[in-house]
């Protein structure tokens, strides 16, 4: 079998050929080896289990949020103060206008300011008067919120199957139903002890 590798140098065995013998003696047999066949067989299902995964799914939304408040009601001025503050606003605004530049103009757009200014500040005034009462309004306004949820996911599928006489537990990711018949790939392996 080596004789390919054997070398002859005057009538010893080279060290090639000595080598490659030990090797040999080494190395298994290949006709010993381990052997595996595979078959395919029919089971039939005896029992199915639903294999499940359960997680928190979280998604962001925007909500509308509505809610309802008291706003109080002030009591209502008496007629003309309003209107007296913009003539007393007018006729002061026109003075300021009329000393700063010196002509009739400017006075002109300093009443119309000043009655303005008079005009406001009697509105404010009026709000901090005595309350007299509360009306309810609703106010709404967008809230961004997190809505979580409980998922349940069908992961496979756990199978009892009766083959030859023995019940044998795989995986799968198909469903099936107790007493549907299953083929089965079967794995020999033979082997020296």
């Amino acid at each position: 079998m080596f004789n390919a590798f054997t070398t002859k140098q005057c009538g010893h065995v080279s060290v090639l050929t000595a080598a490659v013998m030990a090797v040999g003696v080494v190395m298994p047999n290949p006709s010993l080896a381990d052997q595996t066949t595979f078959n395919t067989i029919i089971g039939k299902v005896k029992d199915v289990e639903v294999l499940t995964s359960t997680y928190i799914r979280k998604t962001p939304v925007e909500e509308k949020v509505c809610t309802v408040e008291d706003v109080p009601i002030y009591e209502e001025s008496k007629g003309g103060d309003e209107l007296g503050s913009m003539i007393i606003g007018g006729l002061l605004g026109s003075a300021v206008g009329n000393q700063i530049s010196g002509g009739d103009g400017a006075g002109t757009v300093g009443a119309v300011t000043g009655a303005l200014i008079g005009r406001e500040h009697a509105k404010n005034t009026k709000k901090t008067g005595k309350i007299v009462g509360y009306r309810q309004e609703e106010t709404c306004r967008i809230e961004k919120r997190v809505r979580e949820e409980r998922v349940e996911e069908i992961t496979g599928y756990r199978l009892k199957i009766n083959v030859d006489g023995e019940i044998v537990t795989l995986k799968s990711s198909s469903s099936f139903d107790q007493g549907d018949e299953i083929k089965i790939r079967r794995k020999t392996t033979y082997s020296l002890d």
